[in-house]
């Protein structure tokens, strides 16, 4: 018998590199934190591509948090792109896996 949760579960991912790879349970939620900052110039963090799995629920400036469907294995692409050129800077491609709560909720990640 399935017990049921008592709190959404929670994944963040801090600047991730590009090819992470994180196990997510379904249900639960995806934070992404990207760097910012002056030294970045003038340029933001662009949602190039979102597997049919994730829902977005929030995007800021440098965050963005995603609640977690079941799915197939998918890459989520960001990318950072200059405001006056819409010229892409940097790609970062995070690999979501979906899978069995025991073995995602503690978000298993790779680089």
């Amino acid at each position: 018998m399935a017990t049921p949760r008592s709190r959404v579960d929670v994944v963040t991912l801090a600047n991730p590199r590009p090819g992470t790879v994180v196990g997510l349970a379904r249900g639960s939620r995806l934070c992404l934190r990207l760097r910012t900052g002056p030294a970045l110039g003038p340029s933001r963090w662009h949602l190039a591509a979102q597997p049919g799995n994730l829902v977005l629920l929030a995007h800021a400036e440098s965050e963005l948090s995603f609640l977690v469907f079941d799915g197939a294995p998918a890459t989520l692409r960001l990318e950072r792109r200059h405001l006056r050129s819409d010229v892409v800077s940097e790609v970062c491609e995070v690999r979501i896996e979906v899978g069995e709560d025991e073995l995602a909720a503690a978000g298993r990640r790779s680089a």
